[in-house]
């Protein structure tokens, strides 16, 4: 168990300041969390299984955006239902409208996927007559730093797209403007977005294999959601910044190679995306 108390004690000691007289709290509160963050970028430890859906016909999913939905319960008795949307982690904007087949409610359609959002907002059915419906949401978290690989759920099977960069995956797919089926291939663009191909031609769970930012702390209660393993770093760059920030060069560098060091321990196992899962299996067999 890691609280902030427990940082903040750690890189006063480092320091040699216990009594916070050169460096005050809020300052290494923040070097603690800009330290959290860089080593989470450079060891990929805080991975997240994301859940989610695409949507029909959609090519492109930005992160904090709502992906898709799944309708879990059409209900019964609805004439003219709405849906509304609370909760979300911060997020907002989210709408979407709801189709009635004799009284069920059979597809939902958005009319915008919102932003901002780091976990999928509740939806609301509202009607005068209608009940039993239930929609389950699917987002990208909005703190997503990088995607390792994506599956598809098409009934009992899971399979994993392959990747490609963004040049090639637009090269094979993107030609096809209005092919749908299955999709089979992924990228990202630019640095908070990724591409399915072909397009969507139904809704597909997901599952997202992705890197997620840690949020700042700023209370005594909340432990690290890092991991154990990859938090022996984290001290040491805040120590670095603190001495960088001072002007103190020489001792700001020996934080950092100490960083370093630790970084480099922590990424021995650090799994990277695989762009093509099915040729890797031939190559391990072959």
């Amino acid at each position: 168990m890691t609280l902030l108390s427990t940082y903040e004690t750690q890189v006063a000691d480092l320091l040699h300041d216990p009594n916070h007289v050169q460096w005050s709290v809020f300052q290494l509160d923040n070097y603690i969390n800009e330290a959290r963050r860089q080593t989470v970028m450079d060891t990929g430890c805080l991975r997240s299984l994301q859940e989610s859906f695409c949507t029909i016909n959609v090519e492109q999913y930005t992160f904090g955006q709502v992906t898709g939905a799944n309708i879990l319960n059409a209900g019964s008795g609805y004439t003219a239902p709405t849906v509304s949307f609370t909760g979300g982690g911060g997020g907002s904007g989210v709408a979407a409208t709801l189709e009635v087949t004799n009284g069920a409610v059979t597809s939902i359609t958005f009319t915008s996927f919102g932003s901002g959002y780091t976990s999928a907002p509740t939806a609301v059915i509202t009607d005068s007559t209608g009940i039993n419906a239930s929609i389950q949401v699917g987002i990208i978290n909005v703190y997503t730093y990088d995607v390792l690989n994506i599956n598809i759920v098409w009934g009992a099977y899971r399979y994993p797209l392959q990747w490609r960069s963004w040049s090639n995956f637009s090269a094979q797919l993107r030609g096809y403007t209005t092919l749908q089926r299955q999709p089979v291939m992924w990228s990202t663009y630019g640095d908070a977005s990724l591409f399915l191909g072909p397009l969507p031609d139904q809704t597909y769970p997901m599952e997202i294999d992705s890197i997620i930012l840690p949020t700042p702390m700023t209370d005594y209660v909340t432990n690290d959601p890092i991991p154990a393993m990859s938090q022996d770093p984290i001290k040491f760059y805040a120590a670095y910044l603190a001495k960088f920030y001072d002007q103190s060069y020489g001792e700001a560098q020996t934080f950092l190679d100490q960083y370093q060091r630790r970084v480099r321990e922590v990424t021995a196992a650090y799994t990277r995306r695989i762009p093509d899962i099915y040729q890797n299996i031939v190559n391990t067999k072959g």
